[in-house]
């Protein structure tokens, strides 16, 4: 698979919840887990933007 946001091959991907791009191991800024089945990702392109930052970091 590849990366949406790099384009470099990766085997897992997971999308960021900001943007919908699947985003590999190494764009990926942060995650975490709020519940037991819902995760929160939000890649290096996400993280500079203050809006979504807040977003995230207040879920």
């Amino acid at each position: 698979m590849i990366c949406e946001r790099c384009s470099n091959q990766a085997y897992f991907l997971e999308k960021c919840n900001y943007c919908e791009k699947m985003v590999c191991r190494a764009c990926e800024k942060s995650s975490k887990r709020r519940m037991k089945i819902k995760r929160y990702v939000i890649c290096k392109t996400c993280w500079s933007d203050i809006k979504k930052r807040q977003k995230f970091k207040s879920a």
